[in-house]
């Protein structure tokens, strides 16, 4: 790393500026670690209005204070860039309908048992009525005492009087009781949907209760009254404020429906927005937002963004249901041949169609891709579409969400097509020994391949996936930095990254996976000045340690949104 000896930028203009007597901030007295190409460190920052006005040494900025600067000391800490989320589901705001079934670290159920309690507290703490459904999250087969899914059978007993749903840690399938689907129509005569399954006991086409992918939405829910719009702005707060706690400045909202789209529209009009939120709309619901006019994709206006569109075109790994071009080494729920890759959720023509729609409505596709068969099909759309609109898709910066299981010669078609690769090392911690069992260790190897992107030259981000997994910031940065599973094995050593890297991979690649490198990512003249303070270095500490660092600010243009107590 370079470190800075003079300030960046000294003009007579700028003198000038700071001697008219506005108020203006300069933070100093820590290492400010500036992320910009040459990786400079600095000692100190101008902020004014909300933006970064110079960037250097402590002595070189002093000079630019007036009567009334404000001195922020940082006391010897780190400051860094506000972390961009590459991938999250920031409206997963049902928290308090939804009990929680995960394992540690994000919950205490440790087998069926306990799940199964832990739902008849909710539903007493509830006082949840017979007859109306209850619905779990988060429940990790693999981390269960049975290492197996729930069936309907271990939920019936202690619910025979209410529809019971549990869902997936990796929000890809869901077990429901008999009562579920009972009311919901599904029996041994109903057939598995499209980019769906019905796991069904064995020698028989009864349903077990194991629900996935399209198969889930065949449950039929009534629909929960809403809360008032005063309720929702301030669940909505604050999800913002918790985001904050982690250093988050840019949000994602992986996959926004239309109810999810209007309160966030809503909050931006009322200024109820103060970390920047990127929604892609799920493309189900993509004609519906286009026909409304109040909505424009690709602007940032009051700290809201439709940045592009979602496609979920495979499952999951751990899960079993994403698309590979190799098998599974191991027994898969619903497969009853010998070569049992998961399957996509769309067709080729859809995905064509998909991406030649998006394209012609200069709409940036951003599609869930974990297995190596899917992405072919992704890359497949793309060349197609280029093809067809006799268009590049370089300038369109096409996002991979997950790249999961991308190979090494599909990272080299990313780079020739622009595309963008957005990651999720949080795999290799927790499902990192589940890989390696379903797919062997050369393949587990090469999840998330963040260095080889980088030597590649392609763009890659990194992400969590919340709620699938915690929205801890340093938690991502450590999984990048030592790749290490809940064994301690290390998955695919040669992958991983510095910490420096892994830095990168959540600020300034993640500006860019926005198309906003311009305005934030990084501590330059001119940028947003959008900061977070953390308790230690994360450069010279020990690797092992970055886990435990602590955000102690987080500074959205200018202004402090969070700070530890």
């Amino acid at each position: 790393m370079k470190k800075i000896s003079s300030i960046c930028i000294i003009a007579t203009g700028l003198f000038l500026h700071a001697q008219n007597g506005h108020a203006q901030t300069i933070y100093t007295n820590g290492k400010i670690i500036t992320v910009d190409a040459a990786n400079t460190i600095a000692e100190a920052v101008l902020v004014k209005d909300g933006k970064i006005l110079a960037v250097g040494s402590a002595k070189d900025i002093s000079k630019l204070k007036n009567s009334t600067t404000q001195i922020v000391d940082l006391k010897g800490k780190t400051l860094v860039p506000g972390f961009v989320d590459g991938h999250s589901h920031f409206m997963g705001l049902s928290r308090s309908s939804t009990v929680n079934l995960g394992s540690p670290p994000m919950g205490d159920v440790k087998n069926i048992a306990d799940l199964v309690s832990r739902i008849q507290d909710f539903k007493k703490q509830k006082n949840i009525a017979p007859g109306e459904w209850i619905d779990g999250f988060g429940y990790d087969q693999d981390q269960l005492e049975e290492k197996r899914h729930p069936n309907k059978e271990d939920l019936d007993v202690a619910f025979p009087d209410n529809p019971v749903t549990i869902t997936n840690i990796n929000g890809h399938m869901s077990v429901s009781n008999s009562y579920a689907l009972k009311v919901s129509g599904i029996n041994e005569n109903t057939p598995n949907p499209a980019g769906g399954a019905i796991e069904r006991k064995k020698g028989s086409n009864e349903p077990t209760g194991l629900l996935q992918e399209g198969a889930t939405r065949l449950l039929k829910r009534p629909a929960r009254p809403a809360p008032s719009l005063d309720q929702q702005l301030k669940d909505l707060k604050e999800q913002q404020l918790f985001y904050a706690s982690q250093g988050i400045t840019t949000a994602q909202d992986g996959y926004t429906s239309l109810e999810s789209l209007k309160l966030l529209h809503q909050a931006a009009e009322k200024g109820a927005l103060f970390i920047d939120i990127e929604a892609l709309p799920g493309y189900p619901t993509l004609e519906t937002v286009l026909k409304n006019k109040e909505y424009e994709f690709g602007t940032l206006k009051n700290h809201l963004k439709l940045a592009g569109t979602k496609m979920i075109a495979d499952g999951s790994p751990q899960g079993k249901t994403a698309f590979f071009t190799k098998s599974y080494l191991v027994e898969v729920p619903g497969c009853n041949h010998d070569e049992c890759t998961g399957f996509p959720n769309i067709t080729q023509d859809q995905f064509n169609a998909f991406v030649i729609h998006a394209f012609q409505n200069n709409i940036r596709p951003f599609v869930h891709c974990n297995g190596d068969a899917t992405i072919d099909m992704y890359l497949k759309a793309i060349e197609n579409a280029n093809t067809t609109l006799n268009t590049s898709s370089n300038n369109r910066r096409p996002v991979t969400i997950h790249s999961q299981f991308v190979r090494a010669d599909q990272l080299d078609t990313y780079k020739r097509l622009g595309i963008i690769a957005a990651m999720f090392s949080n795999h290799a911690y927790f499902w990192g020994d589940v890989h390696v069992r379903n797919l062997g260790l050369e393949r587990a190897s090469f999840l998330s391949p963040l260095k080889t992107a980088i030597k590649k030259g392609v763009v890659a981000t990194n992400h969590t996936d919340y709620p699938v997994t915690p929205v801890n910031q340093l938690f991502l940065l450590w999984t990048s930095v030592a790749r290490e599973s809940r064994s301690g094995q290390i998955i695919g050593p040669a992958e991983r990254l510095t910490p420096l890297e892994g830095l990168r991979a959540i600020t300034i690649n993640g500006a860019y996976e926005y198309q906003e490198e311009n305005s934030k990512g990084s501590i330059e003249k001119g940028k947003l000045a959008d900061f977070v303070v953390l308790s230690d270095d994360i450069t010279t500490i020990d690797p092992s340690k970055i886990k435990d660092v602590t955000v102690l600010e987080t500074i959205k243009e200018g202004k402090t949104i969070y700070k530890k107590l």
